[in-house]
């Protein structure tokens, strides 16, 4: 439980992730219920059901499983075994959730069977059980769990907001099953050594035989050498020919001269040491060359694999064949050279500009594959036939006719009808000889194109220029973004990442910067990193001459800026622009805006900021870009912009009626009359194009002996009966052209009396028969068709067909699976660890002889010699920035990374290879990182690897749906300052109104939703209250006292509030005394009481209640935030009763829009107790109290005694409140003193902010904190960051610079942000 992690356990999976849910771990979280009295049962199946149903709302799919073992646990306790049997006979017969209650327990074969095939994404368990008996068998199974690569959920600690829901997850100790064994390689013996230095004699004196131009002829190997001999390998290639094929039988003659000169050299050499005779050359049976690991046969990787590791280097190196990592025996040197001859210098989709062009150098380069292709059938004879030289022949033959058929004579097109006589396509060449019928393809053309070409089929690409585009060719979709952007409309821009949409934003930006000097076009991106990389491409891209003190790009970020103010394009985070639209001595600024761009407007549902994203597309007035990769619902998304702009629109247009307002004043310029000839748009566009340039194709990575195996994982085997059937098959699942030629022979196979079996065969499909040329476009249709077909089969009554070919994808799956699953030797398993071990001592030793900065570098300047990189989020900026670099340019070809590249950075790769399974590895995700690969003008097919990923969660990644967009509760009381400042301190009151009424009422949540819109009303209306009775606002709603202090500091509430009101108290100042009278100096306990202040205020990490019981000792750290001080309790704790109070009003305001027929129900089986209407008796008045005010309280909770008194504290509001007001705790800003969990155990505070002010050390709080290094840098910065700010902020507001609270927070900024030595000794 040490290294649990608070984090988001939904993400981002809808409709097809699966949990578990221990349901004795459900029962005792629920019978915990402190406010739960003893016999009232039904107000226990409420609680019960509620937490499931804030599950399933979320879109949780899960079971839950009773073990019959845990049964024995209740015999002391009948009341509580009769009550576990009830809930299990209420779940199974009045709800659809599965309930499994074969299993004994953890141990049994069944369950291990059961965890194998489903492979749940984690488990949710309690950690403590009822009595001690309980506790042990608990912890068993979560011991087990985690020993299963199964993720454990605690219920100690879980909470939820309006779409998620949070809890401490325990990530399993996770290991590579797929680790290739190191090898044991025993010492080479005299007679070895012997045969060594002979074989480097007669290599010297084989090369003093050979011109330079002779030893640069090397014949391709499929072998590589020995560790031992790997430092003659320079010298030895050609040596091989001659000792590998004498071992294998074939006698060569190595000539008299040679042979000579051989022996004379052995002679010298042996002259101090006899080694034995020069011959014969082999006396050892000892082999120097192992045969190569090769992908299996076909695989597409074969042909590029080569390119991976050397790029720089030529391919008749002998240095490059010995570390070309795979290699197909089957090819040959001469083959390819001659390919790569048919083809030219040329790249893959362009020319340079001395290379030949035109008709006769591509029948030049067709005869070379014809003659390629005969000699290779002829030495063939019955063995399977290498398609790829085929390929490359009707690949240019698809050049030839698509691209020159007008340029084309006579004897060119009988030359083409020849070569598909060759190939065997009866149908396209019209004639056929009976002569060259050996030398057939054997197949159709059409299978031939779709199965062995499909990744070189042509595009649908435009031909026609568009002049507004100078360095490339634009496809429809982009040149309708391109309209969009020239009529000042708005849009919604849904595309597959690398295809292009970014284009319409530097389009836009260019548009801005010629209309005039005073426009500005605003890039909105979710990360800094993204923002330092657009920012670097609008420097390369635009130069433009301006006036002076005018530049054409800005940057904002919390913690860098320049050229904010000054400049026509600023590249900004989505915090940054809110700061500017709602400041009021900013506004002038904001009207210049000409054209929003939002890069990743999907971040609008994250967890962090999401509500953010709202306001910023609800307060600007000008048109916007939104840029997406994948949305799952894009209409609703559109539909609500759509709104927005219908508001901005009457909005203006009453602006321009009212005299002297800015829209008026502006209109009455020359200049301004100008700029308004164009009518403005409100529309907002949808743009949908989710077709990929290139296609993506999947594999699994396995273990088999010594052998790394790649299969590929077809796309339908992760889709089964009921999936098409409730979610039908997921959009964005595309098909390669073979995998759609898989697919049609698997329903052939199944029912080959499938009445469409001859119209879906590719030779008689209506878009490809008898045609020379198929397009990407005809296979897309194909697959379409083949997908219909597979639905169809399904809605009518054919599932058992459908089934039958689940059961045969099941196969593969589990032939996969076996692979995946099998084990290494224990013993070379034990070697690793030790030899791990010693490196790790080793590694230590050196780490203290070198700074954090030298280490980093020098293993960041190792790795990228080898061509490899790594990218996360805790590097510094630079380093990123060089790593991305060096990879756009080729040097570096690997980068291992983790979510940092999810987001928009431009580092297009060939494939995408997902190691290892995390709970982060979501479907939004996978998308993201998984849509890198295949780069369009570099690659023809990309290819996505699954690496020690479990199969049943690869099958949920590829079929899972993103989530939908839904929004975030909107408002809190710090924005809704910010608000009422605005429309107080703007110099356009009517344009700071329109923006205020705009954020109030245009919530994504509220879109649709007449209720949730009243609740906010409601929630706007105490927040109001609130601020005037606490000094913030006067009755007019003027802004007044520390507003500009609380909202300076708005990303911390509730810490913003409270910080005030320390500062109104004097605690501040009471805490904040110098040594001595007249110093400016503070004392270490001054400082770290100071710090124990900030860290209960801003670094609130909460650990989960059972850490408390933690018996071991920490080396450096507290682990454990003390309490605040008293005086300091009592202000929260005062701050703490009046936002009770006013939530608790707040509540009962809100009782009238409560569905009561619903509250009368069982949350999630609706089972209604509403009761019936008799009339009423002299005994029911009698026994009912009607004292008791319970209007505001759920039906169930009154049950067990609550009231509406309840809801006026803070501990109770989640268990007493009416669940369809849609309100919780999480919208109270409440500042918790003590935070309990479901069975009322402290959750403690963790110290790491305390702790690192003390002791400095990274890796201290890393070993006692229980915190990743890198989690641990961004908390840490985060921290020195707020330090710093409030530094500034209480530096602004005292006019006293001498102040003590401003000086005791100078000292803390300077000592608390320098990141000391990781290796300090301990103090």
């Amino acid at each position: 439980f040490l290294h649990c992690r608070y984090a988001s356990l939904l993400n981002d999976y809808v409709e097809s992730e699966f949990f578990l849910i221990d349901g004795d771990s459900l029962f005792i979280t629920c019978i915990s219920e402190e406010k739960l009295q003893l016999g009232q049962n039904l107000h226990f199946f409420y609680i019960m059901e509620r937490f499931l149903l804030d599950l399933t709302s979320k879109g949780g799919k899960y079971v839950i499983v009773f073990f019959k073992d845990a049964e024995h646990v209740y015999l002391s306790h009948p009341h509580l075994l009769s009550l576990r049997t009830t809930m299990i006979l209420h779940l199974q017969n009045n709800t659809d959730i599965p309930i499994y209650t074969e299993f004994s327990n953890c141990l049994e074969h069944e369950w291990q069977l059961f965890l194998k095939d489903r492979y749940p994404y984690f488990l949710i368990v309690s950690d403590e059980g009822l009595n001690k008996s309980q506790t042990n068998f608990i912890n068993i199974l979560i011991i087990h769990a985690l020993s299963k690569s199964i993720n454990v959920v605690l219920t100690s600690g879980q909470e939820s907001d309006t779409i998620r829901v949070y809890g401490y997850l325990i990530h399993s100790i996770h290991s590579h099953r797929s680790e290739v064994p190191s090898e044991v390689n025993r010492e080479l013996t005299l007679q070895e050594a012997t045969d060594l230095i002979r074989m480097y004699c007669l290599s010297v004196v084989f090369l003093s035989h050979l011109s330079l131009s002779q030893r640069a002829q090397v014949r391709l190997i499929n072998s590589d050498w020995n560790k031992e001999v790997f430092t003659f390998i320079q010298w030895v290639s050609i040596t091989f020919i001659l000792f590998f094929h004498s071992f294998v039988g074939l006698q060569l003659d190595m000539g008299k001269g040679i042979q000579r000169d051989y022996v004379d050299l052995w002679n010298i050499v042996s002259e101090e040491s006899y080694f034995g005779a020069s011959f014969p050359l082999r006396e050892t049976t000892r082999l120097f060359l192992e045969q190569k690991h090769s992908l299996p046969k076909g695989n597409n990787l074969q042909r590029d694999s080569t390119s991976f590791c050397t790029p720089k280097l030529r391919i008749k190196s002998p240095i490059f064949l010995a570390l070309q990592p795979f290699s197909d025996p089957s090819r040959e040197v001469g083959k390819d050279n001659m390919l790569q001859l048919a083809w030219g210098p040329s790249s893959l989709f362009g020319r340079s500009k001395d290379t030949p062009s035109g008709p006769w150098y591509q029948m030049a380069g067709l005869n070379i594959c014809l003659e390629v292709w005969k000699e290779h059938c002829r030495n063939q004879d019955k063995k399977t036939k290498d398609l790829s030289i085929a390929a490359q022949m009707m690949r240019m033959i698809h050049v030839l006719i698509g691209k020159h058929q007008e340029l084309l004579q006579k004897h060119h097109l009988k030359k083409l009808a020849k070569c598909l006589q060759y190939l065997g396509f009866e149908n396209l060449a019209y004639t056929l000889s009976t002569q060259i019928a050996k030398y057939s393809v054997e197949m159709g053309a059409a299978r031939f194109q779709l199965q062995c070409m499909g990744h070189y089929l042509f595009r649908d690409e435009r031909s026609d220029p568009d002049p507004r585009v100078q360095h490339f060719i634009p496809d429809t979709w982009q040149r309708e973004l391109l309209d969009v952007v020239d009529n000042n409309e708005s849009a919604l821009i849904v595309a597959p990442t690398s295809s292009g949409k970014t284009y319409a934003s530097y389009y836009c930006m260019e548009k801005v910067l010629r209309e005039s000097n005073e426009g500005v076009v605003v890039y909105v991106s979710p990360t800094k990193a993204l923002v330092n990389q657009v920012v670097g491409t609008i420097y390369n891209r635009f130069t433009k001459k301006l006036p002076h003190g005018l530049v054409v790009c800005g940057v904002f970020t919390r913690d860098y800026r320049h050229d904010t103010m000054n400049c026509q394009i600023l590249v900004t985070v989505p915090q940054c622009l809110e700061i500017l639209l709602l400041s009021p001595h900013r506004q002038e600024w904001v009207k210049k805006i000409k054209y929003v761009i939002f890069d990743e407007v999907h971040c609008l549902g994250g967890e962090i900021g999401a509500e953010v994203w709202e306001h910023l597309l609800v307060m600007i007035r000008c048109p916007f870009l939104a840029l997406s990769v994948t949305i799952s619902n894009p209409e609703h998304l559109t539909d609500w912009l759509q709104s927005v702009k219908r508001y901005w629109q009457n909005a203006e247009s009453t602006m321009e009626e009212i005299p002297n307002s800015f829209t008026t004043a502006r209109k009455g310029t020359r200049k301004a009359k100008i700029q308004n000839t164009k009518k403005k748009s409100y529309t907002v566009k949808l743009v949908l194009y989710g077709e990929r340039y290139n296609d993506l194709e999947k594999y699994v990575c396995s273990l088999k002996d010594d052998s790394f195996i790649i299969d590929h994982y077809h796309p339908c085997a992760a889709l089964t009966v009921s999936h098409i059937e409730n979610y039908g098959i997921p959009s964005d699942i595309a098909f390669s052209p073979r995998e759609s030629i898989q697919l049609y022979d698997t329903m052939v196979k199944v029912w080959q009396e499938w009445p469409r079996v001859q119209e879906l065969d590719p030779e008689e499909f209506v878009y490809f028969k008898n045609k020379i040329i198929i397009t990407k476009a005809d296979a897309r249709k194909y697959e379409q068709e083949l997908k219909k077909e597979l639905t169809v089969w399904i809605s009518l009554g054919q599932s058992e067909k459908v089934t039958k070919m689940e059961t045969a994808a099941q196969n593969i799956f589990r032939n996969v699976k076996k692979k995946q699953m099998s084990k290494q030797d224990p013993n070379t398993e034990r070697e690793i660890r030790t030899l791990e071990e010693k490196l790790r001592k080793y590694d230590k030793i050196f780490e203290k002889c070198l700074t954090p900065y030298q280490r980093k570098g020098m293993l960041q300047k190792k790795l990228a010699r080898r061509g490899i990189g790594y990218h996360h989020a805790s590097m510094a900026y630079k380093e990123r920035q060089v790593v991305e670099m060096l990879f756009r340019m080729g040097y570096i070809r690997v980068v291992t990374a983790t979510g940092s590249l999810a987001l928009g950075i431009n580092m297009p790769c060939k494939s995408v290879v997902f190691n290892e399974d995390s709970v982060f590895l979501d479907a939004l995700n996978y998308r993201q990182m998984s849509g890198r690969a295949g780069r369009r003008g570099q690659d023809v097919l990309g290819s996505v690897f699954f690496y020690d990923i479990p199969l049943p969660k690869v099958e949920k990644l590829i079929k899972s749906n993103v989530p939908q967009l839904k929004g975030q509760f909107p408002l809190s009381i710090s924005l809704i300052l910010r608000l009422m400042l605005l429309a107080a301190k703007a110099d356009d009151k009517l344009d700071a109104r329109a923006k205020v009424l705009s954020v109030l009422s245009h919530s994504l949540m509220t879109f649709k939703q007449p209720k949730i819109e009243e609740m906010l009303k409601i929630y706007f209306i105490f927040s109001l209250q609130f601020l005037v009775k606490e000094g913030y606002l006067d009755e007019e709603g003027n802004p007044m006292g520390f507003t500009g202090l609380v909202t300076h500091l708005h990303y911390h509430e509730p810490s913003n509030f409270v910080l005030v009101s320390f500062l109104t108290k004097g605690l501040l100042h009471k805490l904040c005394q110098p040594i001595e009278k007249g110093s400016t100096v503070f004392s270490e306990d001054v400082m770290e009481t100071l710090v124990l202040v900030l860290a209960n205020l801003f670094g609130r990490k909460y650990l989960p209640a059972c850490t408390t019981e933690f018996k071991g000792t920490f080396s450096q750290s507290k682990v454990f935030l003390d309490d605040l001080p008293e005086d300091f309790a009592a202000a929260v704790h005062e701050y703490n009763s009046k936002i009770e109070k006013n939530f608790g009003c707040f509540l009962l305001t809100t009782t009238k829009l409560a569905d009561m027929e619903q509250e009368y129900q069982l949350p999630l089986s609706r089972t209604d107790f509403t009761g019936k209407n008799d009339d009423p008796s002299e005994l029911t008045s009698h026994l009912m109290n009607s004292n008791k005010n319970i209007t505001a309280v759920s039906p169930f909770a009154c049950l067990s005694g609550m009231m509406d008194e309840d809801l006026f504290s803070a501990q109770n509001i989640n268990k007493a409140v009416l669940r369809t007001i849609g309100v919780n705790a999480k919208n109270a800003t409440l500042l918790w003193l003590k935070k309990y969990d479901y069975a009322e155990r402290r959750m403690p505070l963790n110290a790491y902010a305390l702790d690192f002010y003390k002791h400095g050390s990274l890796i201290a709080l890393t070993r006692d904190n229980w915190y990743a290094h890198c989690t641990l840098k961004i908390h840490i910065k985060f921290i020195n960051f707020s330090v710093f700010i409030y530094r500034i902020s209480l530096g602004e507001l005292c006019d006293d610079e001498n102040d003590n609270v401003v000086l005791a927070f100078k000292q803390l900024s300077k000592g608390y942000g320098k990141i000391r030595n990781e290796t300090t000794t301990v103090k």
